[in-house]
């Protein structure tokens, strides 16, 4: 019997391919010669759904019903679905502890590093945060090509030359100022959301130029009901003359959530310092930890007259007061002697309630007034780096915000992601945190090497990229604690295309074709395409990759995911031998992936009997 060969991916997956086939095995009746057909399945929905049953589905005038979109949003969402060809390249050389490092900065285009994350990150990600361009019409505007992509980058980073300027902002002259804008957006927060876990959370930074559209555009890709909230941050403290008519200090920061089992998590354990205060033991919750007392009197602002109540002292005197609580709870507390009377100098009572340590968490509160501001984010900088005379990035967020959000929203061992990185603000607030509570969580930041303004601060210092500026950051704060990160940029396949075969002359077509017998291209290197595998078969980039040991002729490598769910045996040589492969005792759950010139036409079945054999 004769077993099917597949091939190893050569592009990233699609990421409306898994939702249609699991639309398919939910409606199959709205299935037309193996597509969707959308009137049966609007039908279907409309018409044999709770109280909608009844109603005829031509009441309903589409064109009346609400929606948002912009000009170009088409185009943005056959982005979204265009896999790409390309690849991250791993750079031990820019990289800090490669072999055990966990962390990850990745230089490129977010948009092709995103749809390369998306199978081996799908549902891992516990919280992201993003600060991106907030489209005040000079701030950096990523150039999509819808055509090629992976082309736009390469000439981006100056690693293609290209005829003409390619457009770096968004001037409000522009008659799609918005929607320029929405298009670069949508994508992006598209596949976040692919790669959030199920109780995930995206934080995303935005002010006024673009807050109203951001909302509507997450309302539309998170869905409405996962909204979590509108923060507001207050940057700085200061007058400010960046307004016309109202000094502006404060920005937004847009929550939602992946799923509604995120919904009410949003709490973190005490510091340090906050559980010193808890001092008082107490015999009958001894389970409970220490204690402290928070008065029970409800402050003006919150008193109701439902919660106006007398309340009998020790010594038989009653105080008739607005409380915080109902009397029941009050009444049950106080049976669970978990209520304290105090009496001041002048003998008035005062009534508290026992806070127990080991029940105790904060949460997060919609204004951010008490965090550090803008002029913290450039002296945290500046200290890093060494560097009081120039200012190396234009107002970097400060590590306290960030790491203020991610006590909320991870727990110790969660993936962090920010594909906005800037300066990296966020390898360090996740560096930081880890140090605080000894957790080891795991950063992956992407930046794309824009250039740095001619004359700037950051060109003096010797950073010609924003990307250089990351790194080095990360650098220097993972030598403090001592981890590291690996560096992977964005780059061309190591697999030839179809456009590598382009010609008019028929024999060099042949020719051409000849050569693509074997898809690797020309000066490829071992560790960038075993890399590429790993991450298009859907392995993490920091999977564990070893050469096999004992075999005599055969280079084989064994590439491990770090939960170790996933596993296979990847050998590049141009050809086999029957020896080295007996000595590897593939089973029938084994993966073994190979060159198709490696194998003669009795090896590939027998291996393909042997194992799960795909070629390359």
């Amino acid at each position: 019997m004769t077993k099917t060969i597949d091939k190893a991916q050569r592009t990233t997956a699609i990421p409306n391919d898994e939702r249609l086939r699991q639309l398919k095995q939910l409606f199959p009746e709205c299935i037309t010669e193996g597509e969707v057909d959308p009137e049966k399945l609007n039908n279907l929905l409309f018409c044999e759904s709770g109280e909608n049953r009844d109603k005829n589905v031509n009441e309903i005038d589409k064109n009346e019903s609400y929606r948002f979109t912009w000009a170009g949003k088409r185009t943005a969402i056959r982005l979204l679905n265009m896999p790409t060809e390309a690849t991250l390249k791993p750079c031990r050389d820019d990289s800090l502890h490669f072999d055990t490092a966990q962390n990850l900065f990745i230089e490129g285009d977010n948009l092709e590093v995103l749809k390369l994350l998306y199978k081996p990150y799908f549902g891992r990600i516990k919280a992201i945060y993003i600060d991106p361009p907030y489209n005040t019409g000079n701030d950096f505007v990523y150039p999509d090509n819808y055509a090629k992509p992976l082309d736009t980058y390469l000439q981006v980073s100056g690693q293609m030359d290209t005829e003409g300027n390619l457009q770096t902002s968004n001037p409000e002259t522009s008659g799609r100022y918005h929607s320029t804008w929405l298009s670069m957006m949508y994508p992006r927060l598209f596949l976040a959301r692919q790669l959030l876990t199920d109780d995930g959370i995206i934080f995303v930074s935005i002010d006024d130029h673009e807050v109203h559209n951001l909302r509507l555009l997450m309302n539309e890709v998170f869905g409405e009901e996962n909204f979590m909230q509108q923060l507001i941050w207050q940057r700085n403290s200061g007058g400010g003359n960046n307004m016309k008519h109202i000094a502006t200090n404060h920005e937004y920061i847009l929550m939602y959530a992946r799923s509604q089992e995120a919904i009410g998590k949003m709490r973190r354990p005490l510091t340090e310092d906050e559980q010193a205060d808890y001092k008082e033991k107490d015999e009958h919750y001894a389970t409970l930890g220490p204690y402290k007392t928070f008065r029970l009197e409800a402050p003006l602002r919150h008193q109701r007259e439902t919660r106006r109540y007398e309340i009998e002292c020790p010594d038989g005197s009653k105080i008739l007061r607005y409380w915080a609580w109902s009397e029941s709870r009050f009444l049950r507390w106080r049976a669970e002697n978990k209520i304290i009377f105090k009496q001041n100098q002048k003998g008035e009572w005062h009534v508290a309630y026992k806070h127990y340590l080991n029940s105790s968490t904060r949460v997060l509160r919609s204004l951010l007034t008490d965090m550090e501001q803008t002029s913290h984010g450039t002296a945290q900088l500046r200290e890093l780096f060494e560097r009081d005379d120039v200012f190396i990035f234009d107002f970097p967020k400060p590590v306290g915000l960030i790491k203020r959000l991610l006590q909320f929203s991870t727990t110790p061992d969660s993936i962090v992601l920010d594909f906005f990185a800037g300066s990296c603000t966020t390898a360090q607030a996740v560096t930081e945190l880890n140090r605080e509570d000894n957790g080891n969580r795991q950063f992956i930041m992407v930046q794309l090497p824009e250039r740095t303004p001619d004359k700037s601060g950051a060109r003096n210092a010797g950073f010609e990229t924003i990307a250089e500026i990351g790194k080095e950051r990360t650098r220097r704060v993972c030598e403090k604690v001592g981890t590291g990160f690996r560096v992977f940029k964005l780059a061309e396949s190591n697999y030839q295309t179809e456009s590598d075969v382009q010609t008019d002359n028929p024999q060099t077509y042949i020719r051409q074709l000849e050569e693509t017998l074997d898809p690797l291209r020309e000066g490829w290197r071992t560790e960038d395409v075993l890399y590429e595998i790993a991450l298009k078969e859907g392995y993490p980039l920091d999977s564990t990759i070893a050469p096999v040991e004992g075999l005599a002729t055969n280079t084989v490598f064994h590439i491990t995911a770090p939960d170790g769910t996933q596993a296979c045996h990847v050998c590049l040589d141009g050809e086999l031998t029957e020896t080295d492969i007996e000595c590897l005792r593939l089973s029938k759950d084994s993966v073994f992936i190979c060159r198709d010139v490696a194998l003669d036409d009795t090896l590939a079945a027998n291996l393909a009997l042997q194992c799960y054999l795909k070629t390359i």
